[in-house]
């Protein structure tokens, strides 16, 4: 991993050809290879995070994919026209079913729809 303050990479972020990264820290550009996620294992509470956003993000896709029910909804949740009514669906949605299992979740979210 290299770091340079070197005024070429200064504005330099993201991906380069798959391998490289390129990453900002405060005024630092850190070049490093890319990272090796494939061993990593979740626990079963990030498995459950993960199935829930999931869950939130089909219902918020579902409600958006209209603009009839987008309007709905951004007057329903009170969300200003610069926010976004996805994010706010999302927020809901998994604050809704908090306390839930992941199964009385799915089928309160079917029942919604």
């Amino acid at each position: 991993m290299a770091t340079t303050n070197n005024p070429l990479f200064h504005l330099a972020s993201g991906k380069l050809a798959g391998d490289i990264v390129f990453k900002k820290y405060y005024d630092k550009t850190v070049i490093s290879k890319k990272p090796d996620m494939s061993k990593r294992v979740l626990s079963p509470k990030q498995i459950e995070q993960n199935e829930r956003m999931a869950m939130a993000t089909a219902h918020a896709q579902y409600i958006c994919s209209t603009e009839e029910r987008k309007t709905k909804e951004r007057i329903r949740l009170n969300v200003p026209p610069h926010k976004s009514v996805f994010r706010a669906l999302i927020k809901e949605h998994i604050a809704m079913f908090k306390h839930m299992t992941l199964e009385e979740a799915a089928e309160a979210t079917g029942k919604l729809e």
